[in-house]
């Protein structure tokens, strides 16, 4: 590569979402803020790209570092037998995997304790009153995800409370189809855990279109404190990370490695829950 130091440094990401999914949601749109930031004044740009799928992630790569685009990569959302880790070995450039479970990764890693924010939220609900609980999940793929599955579905059966999952794809419209399922099954659930702020939204809106009122015929929480969820009506009970601290980490992380720095892990607050006018005790439909 030629002398970075003659040069602003670039870090890349890439985003593999559905078409559905074109933009930046609203979590990853406050991560990247977060990284932006710690870079400002450090002669070192963001690049974002997006991809349809895991393959074509790693072909944009090929091509950053073929044509000298990029100093680092930035990966997220870790797959099962995930074949981008080694595709980033066989590069060579230094790289950071956000979000990660516990495991002895090549790169660095920032670890977010996924298991702990589910089971927060059956907690949650379950003191509330709650004793049947859906969740609405991401891409089952993701090892995050599969992380909170497990945990719900095993907080659940310690605190007796019946629990289901919904697969989702992290879109609005994934939502609220989940929620419309939910709703017109033989036994509704009295409240629902979604795996991000725009599924929930989507589940606000199939809820209105049958007539169940949010949150005294059935209770939401959303995963991450972002404006969406603040913003929603109501506003919604969430699973809190902070989401642009996480971001600076990241930031901070990927300088390092950049510089020179060997492969470390960065713990990240635990998540925790904050109530708003999204959850209540359960009520009579």
């Amino acid at each position: 590569m030629q002398d970075v130091t003659s040069r602003e440094r670039i870090a890349g990401l890439v985003l593999a979402r559905p078409d559905r999914l074109l933009g930046m949601e609203p979590f990853m749109a406050d991560v990247v803020q977060g990284i932006e930031e710690v870079f400002d004044g450090r002669r070192v740009s963001l690049l974002i790209e997006f991809a349809a799928d895991i393959a074509e992630e790693i072909r944009i790569w090929r091509r950053w570092v073929a044509n000298d685009h990029v100093d680092g990569i930035v990966m997220v959302d870790l797959r099962t037998s995930d074949p981008r880790l080694a595709e980033l070995e066989g590069l060579g450039v230094p790289a950071v995997l956000l979000g990660g479970p516990e495991l002895q990764a090549p790169i660095t890693n920032v670890l977010v304790d996924n298991a702990e924010g589910a089971r927060a939220a059956v907690r949650a609900l379950a003191d509330l009153g709650h004793r049947d609980i859906a969740r609405v999940s991401g891409p089952r793929d993701m090892l995050h995800c599969q992380a909170r599955d497990a945990a719900f579905m095993q907080t659940c059966a310690e605190r007796d409370v019946r629990g289901r999952v919904i697969e989702g794809d992290y879109s609005e419209d994934s939502g609220r189809k989940a929620t419309a399922a939910l709703l017109a099954g033989g036994e509704v659930p009295t409240a629902v855990v979604y795996d991000n702020d725009l599924m929930a939204i989507g589940g606000l809106a199939a809820a209105k279109e049958n007539g169940v009122g949010i949150p005294e015929m059935l209770s939401v929480i959303a995963w991450d404190d972002t404006a969406v969820a603040r913003l929603a009506h109501p506003p919604l009970s969430v699973v809190t990370v902070d989401v642009h601290g996480l971001g600076t980490i990241v930031g901070e992380a990927i300088l390092t490695a950049m510089d020179g720095g060997g492969v470390t892990t960065y713990q990240v607050p635990k998540p925790t829950i904050r109530l708003a006018r999204s959850t209540a005790e359960p009520g009579g439909r």
